[in-house]
């Protein structure tokens, strides 16, 4: 036995001084007023009486003295808090990690998932626990992470509130010097584990053919043409499986594929008779058992060019690049014949500026005077680019790091957005509202026109000026879209709430979709989709139950002070009765 309030030293102390105490009282005689009677006649049948009954009532002191003693033993013995491990374990700390990553939402053969399992063996080892385990609770999303307590009701509700969550599963750090681990998993997302974690497997082998790979993408030969990627896999038993594509318009495309085992599917499906919108791929198999990575979205841009005025006294860079890029519809006329139109869609300038910034976004090369653009204020000479950003949608694909450059002119970006510099001045500048971009310098003046990346440049700002983009591929989870105080809805106009952070827009996507954020005249799809083989394939486990992990049950719920007390509470109950009947003293 051992004392989580004092030391064995003390209690023993404790019950000693407790028993003499006790022994004391009983001993404690009252002297008696003697009193004269006239005759002992009377007296001596009662004094015959007591002579028979000497036995009991030696043994009736001994027997009240005993109960009393047990009773103020269990009590003051109870403050110590004693401890028996073999009746109520010894006091320690459990910490239980629950896998909440994708692959737990697994259905398994009983018609439960395989989270379901998981918190049913999480509850079982509270119980397993002796009064005084203190348990604490944390996830693999790092979103739960519990104190230490002995409250086991707390802990169930914390674990009834929990569930598998999209984001990218990581091992919490914990101190397994001091405390057990048991880790509850089905193995597929960690298959390695630290030492001193005890494993207990929920794994269970299940069919699934999951959308691996779902992308909308240009077709280099065709203006404004559009392809589908997708790419099935089966992880599953042999099975045969529908695929769908569906567009807004009611456009539908169907396969009907058969699937060995560990076998992949890939097709790429002709867009040109689906009109702009969201597209949905599915893939439907039997008895599969994880449907999350059974639907994939993707967002098919709306199919027209931009109408585009070059205004220009001549340069055959730019008139090259615009010639030959197919989503353009070129008009090209000089500065003096220049005159804004409401049928276009963007402007070019070339070393000119108009008085009055028009109502269509603008690409401006050189630093022209106008009022509405920042001036120059001197010039450098072969300004070196030291920094760009890869991040800006202009900027995507586009490498500059090389760009040679005679002369730029000085400008103060002020409230602009820089996205590419030298240490000496901004040299291409972004203006949110109105929306323009400008280069501080000519073409003629850098050998940026031959590289690669020029037409990737042209083709960049003109799509983010007005043209419908490529939705951004992201991974359920927090999700962020680059536009500052965005509205975020779903493919069918709800809104999702969402929250702003660092000038972007985050919320909060659990399931495969299509979102669509908006801020002012800019909108930015986001196709959320799982198509990841890591979590499709369901069946990749290694793990199994530690022997180590099982544990022992005991026979006490609440702590030893608990039942001596209560003890206690029944033995008074015991001599209040025995003594009003005059069977104890």
């Amino acid at each position: 036995m051992t004392f989580l309030a004092l030391t064995a030293a003390q209690a023993g102390l404790l019950a000693a001084i407790t028993v003499a105490l006790i022994i004391g009282l009983y001993l404690l005689k009252l002297r008696h007023r003697r009193v004269l009677i006239s005759s002992s006649i009377l007296w001596r049948r009662v004094l015959d009486e007591r002579e028979w009954h000497s036995l009991w009532e030696k043994l009736r002191r001994i027997v009240s003295i005993v109960i009393a003693a047990t009773i103020a033993l269990l009590i003051a013995m109870s403050l110590a808090r004693p401890e028996v491990e073999s009746l109520t374990g010894k006091n320690e700390r459990i910490v239980i990690v629950l896998d909440t990553s994708p692959t737990m939402n697994t259905n398994t053969s009983d018609g439960k998932t395989r989270w379901q399992h998981a918190a049913e063996r999480a509850k079982s080892l509270l119980d397993s626990g002796g009064p005084t385990t203190e348990f604490r609770v944390l996830d693999t999303a790092e979103v739960t992470s519990s104190a230490f307590t002995t409250d086991r009701n707390e802990v169930r509700k914390l674990i009834d509130a929990m569930a598998p969550k999209s984001a990218e599963p990581q091992f919490p750090r914990v101190d397994g010097q001091l405390s057990q681990v048991y880790f509850i998993s089905d193995g597929v997302a960690f298959h390695d584990t630290p030492s001193v974690v005890k494993r207990i497997s929920v794994f269970e082998a299940a069919n699934n053919v999951g959308i691996t790979a779902f992308e909308i993408r240009s077709v280099p030969s065709t203006p404004l043409g559009y392809e589908a990627y997708l790419e099935v896999q089966n992880f599953g038993h042999p099975t045969e499986a529908g695929l769908t594509l569906s567009g807004p318009g009611g456009q539908r495309v169907n396969r009907t594929v058969r699937l060995a085992t560990e076998q992949t599917y890939k097709e790429v499906f002709d867009l040109s008779q689906f009109v702009g919108g969201g597209i949905r791929a599915t893939a439907q198999s039997k008895d599969d058992a994880f449907p999350m990575d059974d639907v994939a979205f993707a967002y098919l841009p709306i199919k027209r060019k931009t109408r585009t005025l070059l205004v220009t006294k001549g340069n055959r860079y730019l008139e090259t690049a615009l010639k030959l890029d197919n989503y353009v519809d070129l008009s090209l006329t000089d500065p003096a014949n220049y005159r804004e139109s409401p049928n276009l869609d963007a402007y070019i300038f070339d070393k000119f500026a108009p008085n009055v910034p028009p109502a269509r976004p603008a690409l401006i090369f050189g630093t022209p005077s106008a009022s509405w653009l920042k001036p120059a204020e001197g010039e450098i000479q072969k300004p070196e680019i030291t920094s760009w950003s890869e991040n800006h949608p202009i900027m995507q694909y586009v490498s500059v790091h090389d760009v040679a450059i005679e002369r730029a002119a000085r400008i103060d970006a002020g409230n602009l957005t820089v996205v590419a510099a030298s240490k000496q001045t901004p040299l291409i500048v972004v203006s949110e509202k109105p929306k323009w971009v400008m280069l501080t310098f000519n073409l003629e003046s850098s050998d940026f026109p031959f590289h690669i990346g020029f037409p990737v440049f042209i083709e960049n700002v003109l799509a983010w000026f007005n043209r419908d983009q490529f939705a951004l591929k992201r991974s359920p989870g927090v999700v962020d879209v680059p536009l500052a105080n965005a509205q975020i809805r779903t493919i069918d106009g709800k809104l999702v709430s969402s929250e702003q952070q660092l000038g972007k827009t985050i919320f909060l996507a659990n399931e495969p979709g299509l979102f669509a954020g908006a801020q002012g005249d800019t909108r930015v799809h986001v196709a959320v989709n799982l198509a990841n083989p890591r979590f499709s394939d369901i069946n990749r486990s290694v793990f199994r139950t530690d022997r180590t992990a099982a544990r022992e049950q005991f026979w006490l719920r609440r702590e030893l002070w608990f039942y001596m007390l209560l003890a206690a509470a029944v033995l008074i109950s015991i001599e209040w009765f025995t003594y009003h009947r005059r069977i104890t003293l």
